[in-house]
């Protein structure tokens, strides 16, 4: 785990893209699904992150994971949003990301089982890292201070429609998943369609190689 909250959240970032290009490669109905719904969900769920990682480090500077600094007690609301947006990017049950997040899973297994394993893998190590910085930044120790840390009217705003829509999202999937669905296929078809017409076109080259043989 990255001692850095700045270079937590790019390794997390990264992460997440490695997972969307494993869906993409797949170039399987299911797994495409998976990726593209995760490319939106993730985006959310890291957008939400991000700015309660700020929201706290605008409160106590650059933060580091070195030791348990105990922000619970002075900013509740920062923990709750913190502890949601961080277990929607790694696809927490009722999240948005959980759906993509076992499509995903689902197609990879089905056609590659070793790599689907090594995804299942990075996933969880994933979430272990998110509980663990959630742990050293709001547990551990009493952190004394008499200046408020309490969350902001637009942090509030902010956070609260970003984490309504990860909630919203994994409550009703069935839209979103069936518009990735529908352009995943979109997608394969048009693929299917261009390698058609380039085994095609070497086929009618030599039939006009040979014409002006004769």
């Amino acid at each position: 785990m990255q001692r850095e909250a700045r270079r937590f959240f790019c390794c997390l970032f990264l992460s997440h893209s490695g997972l969307v290009l494993v869906g993409l490669e797949l170039m399987t109905p299911l797994g495409l699904t998976g990726a593209l719904f995760i490319w939106i969900s993730v985006g959310l769920s890291l957008a939400g992150f991000g700015l309660t990682l700020r929201a706290v480090e605008s409160r106590r500077g650059r933060l580091y994971f070195d030791e348990f600094q105990g922000l619970y007690e002075h900013s509740a609301s920062l923990a709750v949003f913190y502890s949601l947006t961080g277990l929607a990017c790694v696809g927490f049950p009722g999240t948005i990301s959980f759906v993509g997040t076992e499509l995903l899973f689902d197609g990879v297994v089905e056609t590659y089982p070793l790599s689907g394993a090594v995804v299942v893998i990075a996933a969880a190590f994933n979430g272990i890292a998110i509980v663990r910085t959630y742990f050293r930044l709001f547990t551990g120790t009493r952190h004394q201070t008499n200046v408020s840390l309490q969350i902001r009217t637009r942090e509030k705003v902010a956070v609260l429609t970003l984490a309504a829509l990860i909630l919203i999202g994994g409550i009703f999937p069935h839209p979103g998943v069936r518009s990735r669905f529908e352009a995943a296929r979109e997608l394969l078809s048009q693929l299917k369609s261009t390698d058609s017409e380039n085994s095609t076109e070497p086929a009618g080259d030599s039939h006009e190689d040979s014409g002006h043989g004769h």
